[in-house]
């Protein structure tokens, strides 16, 4: 039983705070980039343009899409010059990246990297399965398009990060921070990093237009 004298104290003590998340730590955070290009918009038009371009010359390839159209993995080493424009862009947010994360006794540099991108066309139906991207240490996508919202179709075109933590969803705990699903419904000139061995896919399609990206992968050299 609490007694009034011990129970001022408690009241006391709550008063006073303890300031929780100045000692609060993170362990095994997952670190995601969100990042928008400001001045994207002149560059998508002829980057949306060359895609479409080239999804109606060549057959594409089948990976992690299920319908939609997919490059080969070279689209990044393309001479256009909205693919160099783009790939600038790319090598200099990584070297910073890169630049974050690297131990200063790692005997890397942040720009000793690869970087490999490929292009990807949705229309309707078409999704890509849950799936990661082995042997890289980042990935990201980039986007030419926005997604659609869709009146009777929330997740049409999402993607989705999954949660890496076996467990976490044991807790049913929604109105936390400790629960939840991420889902990102991106715009064009967003740009969404990642490390690759985490798992995501993206929600079918339900556009009447198309859904256009540029997905990479980032080995360190």
């Amino acid at each position: 039983m609490v007694t009034g004298v011990e129970a001022g104290r408690e009241d006391a003590f709550d008063a006073a705070g303890f300031a929780v998340a100045k000692h609060m730590i993170s362990a095994f955070a997952t670190p995601i980039v969100n990042y928008r290009w400001q001045d994207a918009d002149r560059h998508n038009a002829a980057l949306q343009s060359l895609i479409l371009e080239l999804e109606r010359s060549a057959p594409g390839v089948e990976r992690s899409n299920v319908g939609g159209w997919h490059s080969d993995l070279g689209f990044l080493e393309r001479r256009d010059d909205c693919v160099v424009g783009l790939r600038r862009r790319l090598q200099a947010f990584v070297r910073a990246l890169n630049a974050t994360v690297l131990d200063e006794n790692a005997g890397r540099r942040p720009e000793d990297f690869t970087l490999q991108g490929w292009a990807n066309v949705l229309r309707r139906g078409g999704y890509n399965g849950p799936h990661s991207h082995p042997n890289a240490f980042w990935s990201g996508v980039y986007y030419v398009t926005g997604n659609e919202t869709l009146a009777g179709h929330p997740f049409s075109g999402k993607l989705e990060l999954v949660d890496p933590r076996p467990g976490a969803s044991l807790n049913y705990a929604e109105q936390t921070r400790l629960y939840g699903r991420f889902l990102l419904s991106p715009t064009a000139g967003q740009m969404i990093l990642f490390p690759s061995w985490l798992q995501h896919w993206v929600h079918p399609y339900h556009g009447d237009g198309v859904r256009i990206s540029i997905a990479f992968n980032v080995t360190l050299g």
